[in-house]
């Protein structure tokens, strides 16, 4: 079951951000090949989700289940939050976040990021093999020094296999002049 939803604008997430934002990933952990960022609406700008091409010709930690599982969810969630939140900041497009800049964000993208609540469904056994996902954000929120982002995810493939979550992420943030 694939997403079929009309977007006004549609723009590719270039390698060199990908290359980055994934250089914490051991090389036969990077399952996130390539991403492409959707609009609503091109004359705002209005961000709506981040659509990510996913392949895991070897699982890094266990033997071939033949089917996308739970860990690679999370991992494959991680990806493509990672290179949302990158993209986002490098065009200006998460005010909760309007003091990040790229290298704020890759000093902090591992030890500030929380996962603080994690869920996911498994409708249809998904092929590892070959499949997309999409990421939105719900909801994003600041208060003190916490950002909370509120997201909803799925992963699907060609032949309607279906997985799908929600994930809350607390980001640390610290005060402009503890940023260096």
């Amino acid at each position: 079951m694939e997403i079929k939803e009309q977007f006004t604008k549609v723009e590719e997430v270039s390698q060199d951000l990908l290359n980055i934002f994934l250089d914490p990933y051991k090389d036969d952990c990077r399952y996130l090949r390539k991403a492409q960022v959707q609009y609503l609406d091109s004359k705002q700008a209005e961000f709506e989700s981040i659509k990510g091409e996913f392949s895991i010709p070897e699982s890094c930690y266990i033997s071939d289940t033949g089917h996308f599982n739970s860990v690679e969810f999370n991992i494959c969630y991680n990806q493509l939050f990672y290179i949302m939140v990158a993209y986002l900041l490098q065009n200006k497009l998460l005010a909760v976040m309007k003091d990040w800049d790229l290298e704020i964000y890759k000093r902090y993208q591992l030890s500030n990021f929380l996962i603080v609540k994690f869920s996911s469904i498994f409708r249809k056994q998904i092929n590892s093999q070959h499949f997309q996902g999409t990421l939105s954000i719900n909801k994003s929120s600041s208060r003190r020094n916490l950002i909370i982002l509120k997201t909803v995810c799925a992963f699907y493939d060609s032949n309607d296999g279906w997985s799908e979550g929600d994930v809350t992420i607390a980001i640390i943030k610290n005060e402009p002049n503890n940023v260096g």
